[in-house]
């Protein structure tokens, strides 16, 4: 069984999170193969609270998942769900993003464990990193980790990748 952790995607609002990654995690839920001290944060720029987003991903993930959604396993699936509003480029949005973290690590048990998941455009790559790693999001707490994801392409050429690497 997976660890716990917090699994936030940069872009959430996009057609990434709708066709595949939501619901990959429900299909990873109703399998079993999901541990139950999971939250999911989209990070997006659009104005819109927890439940509108919850219920954009609800309509998604009946449409792409690869299995019928159960009624009882998606409520529970989808009060992990959770969306924070910033700009990538806005900062004082990855200290508020720390923050809210911090909240659902006490709340739900995910323990300091955190994805990244870029689900954004390849331009938006560099000032996403920069921003994580400013806020200190990017360093694990004790005990815990931290990894990023990147979407393809990651860097125009190897020199660019390797910057990218390094912005880590």
């Amino acid at each position: 069984m997976p660890q716990p952790c917090a699994v936030v995607i940069f872009g959430a609002t996009g057609d990434l999170t709708h066709r595949k990654l939501v619901p990959a995690l429900y299909n990873l839920a109703a399998d079993g193969a999901l541990p139950p001290a999971v939250s999911v944060v989209g990070f997006a720029r659009r104005e819109k609270g927890d439940e509108v987003f919850r219920k954009e991903l609800e309509e998604a993930a009946r449409k792409f998942s690869r299995q019928q959604l159960n009624d009882e396993l998606w409520a529970g699936f989808a009060s992990s769900i959770f969306y924070h509003r910033s700009e990538f480029h806005d900062l004082e949005g990855y200290q508020s993003l720390a923050k809210r973290l911090d909240e659902l690590d006490a709340q739900r048990g995910t323990r300091g464990n955190r994805l990244y998941y870029l689900s954004a455009g390849p331009d938006q790559f560099p000032v996403i990193l920069e921003n994580l790693r400013k806020s200190g999001l990017n360093q694990a707490q004790s005990g815990s980790w931290s990894r990023v994801i990147v979407e393809k392409p990651f860097g125009t050429d190897l020199p660019s990748a390797q910057r990218l690497n390094d912005m880590v």
